[in-house]
């Protein structure tokens, strides 16, 4: 019998993006590309790859921009350990994620997983792939409700959240409304009287965040296509996820779009396995067409909601505030036999990383150090994310900070929920409070 490949169930494809949320700390020029942003001293996208092997994955492709494509290959290249066959591909810095995706569509043979770089969760992967495995929809969308800040950085960096209606089928976890606009008014918003007629039990909330994690069917891929033609900078968040989900129940938009077209090329392609169960077997009745004017007409899509539950950790590290809460988290969980040994002044709820030197009389509580940080004497650091080769003179004082790689703080300076770009100097005895201190070309 000749020898027949076998075909993985999915691919997955982390998003790799530019992380504009993270300026100054995902600046190229002094910093590092934000899939390689340190939580906890490991990689961001060093989680989602963990999270994708877990799951059984054993094809990955990573797209990357091209501005923080040598940095991010060398980490996948030469440090990366995992089992995982990566593979990545860069795309031009202004593609929106469609696009992007777009632009890789020969590379995506079957079903896929779209999962971005600055993703981490705790969830069993199982349970979110075995959802759709077993509701077989064009696409599941992952959905968690953020925990509340414990504070940090703010100031400049602090953005607010654009409110996300979303609503989801009670009974079925069918995925019915998805509202983006960041122009609406957030006290009132409008439902469709035919959308509440077929979903009368309806769940809509602001308070969950999409995950960026998505499953889609194979030839959801040819509608992004089509969808970034149109577009620019087009979006799965806010432009593909919102047309499948109203494509479900609006047959005028599912046709002009081109969504009809594409779900009904890939049925006649390749028929689902459930379609030719049934029509196989011996106890389901033969459906009857209905041919008359009053025919219902049945939508080719499919949208399902995971809901993650409030005691499994999720969340995402596509701003300063969030960076800073998931180091927090993590630091809480991480063994904290990773401390140097000798260092009483480190707290057990501290993390520090290889070859960092303390000075005399130094503490450090609440914070992540990086490697090979050199720090003086009498240094009091809380509530602070410090990268590797950073150098803090003697008597420096950080609260609520995140100071980048190569970034030197002379002494007597004392700095309240700042952010310290990469390779920056803060001259001695600076007093600054919710400042960002970069290069000038950085702002």
């Amino acid at each position: 019998m000749p020898y027949r490949k076998r075909v993985p169930e999915f691919q997955a494809v982390i998003m790799a993006g530019y992380g504009n949320g993270l300026i100054p700390l995902s600046d190229e020029k002094n910093n590092m590309p934000k899939a390689l942003l340190p939580i906890v001293n490991q990689p961001m996208i060093s989680y989602p790859l963990a999270w994708l092997e877990s799951s059984g994955v054993s094809d990955v492709i990573v797209v990357s921009l091209a501005s923080g494509s040598k940095k991010l290959g060398h980490y996948l290249d030469r440090v990366y350990e995992g089992q995982l066959h990566i593979s990545m591909e860069i795309v031009d810095d202004n593609c929106g994620t469609a696009q992007a995706l777009a632009r890789i569509k020969d590379k995506i043979k079957t079903d896929f997983i779209v999962i971005s770089c600055d993703l981490l969760t705790s969830l069993p992967p199982h349970q979110f792939l075995d959802m759709h495995r077993s509701e077989d929809p064009t696409v599941s969308a992952l959905f968690f409700e953020p925990s509340k800040s414990e504070g940090g950085p703010s100031g400049s960096s602090k953005e607010t959240e654009v409110t996300q209606f979303v609503g989801i089928d009670a009974t079925n976890s069918q995925l019915v409304y998805l509202n983006n606009s960041d122009e609406m008014d957030t006290e009132e918003f409008s439902v469709r009287v035919s959308l509440l007629t077929k979903h009368p039990v309806m769940n809509i909330s602001r308070l969950l965040q999409d995950g960026h994690l998505y499953i889609f069917k194979r030839w959801v891929i040819d509608l992004i296509n089509e969808v970034s033609i149109k577009r620019s900078r087009a979006s799965l968040k806010e432009h593909v996820l919102p047309l499948l989900v109203k494509s479900q129940h609006q047959r005028v938009l599912a046709d002009r779009e081109g969504v009809t077209k594409a779900a009904e090329a890939s049925l006649t392609a390749n028929p689902s396995t459930q379609a030719l169960a049934l029509s196989l077997s011996t106890t389901q009745a033969p459906e009857i067409e209905d041919r008359s004017e009053n025919a219902q007409w049945k939508s080719p899509v499919k949208c399902k909601a995971f809901v993650v539950a409030k005691d499994v950790h999720c969340g995402r590290a596509n701003s300063i505030a969030n960076y800073f809460e998931l180091n927090r988290y993590y630091t809480k969980i991480t063994d904290k036999d990773r401390n140097p040994g000798g260092q009483g002044q480190v707290g057990a709820d501290s993390l520090v990383g290889d070859d960092t030197k303390l000075g005399d009389r130094t503490s450090v509580k609440k914070s992540t150090l990086g490697s090979h940080v050199t720090i003086g004497k009498n240094v009091k650091i809380v509530n602070s994310i410090v990268m590797d080769h950073v150098v803090l003179e003697d008597n420096v004082k950080l609260d609520g900070c995140i100071v980048c790689s190569g970034a030197k703080i002379c002494e007597k300076s004392s700095l309240k929920d700042c952010e310290v770009g990469g390779g920056f100097r803060v001259e001695k005895e600076t007093q600054a409070r919710n400042e960002r201190l970069v290069d000038f070309q950085e702002q």
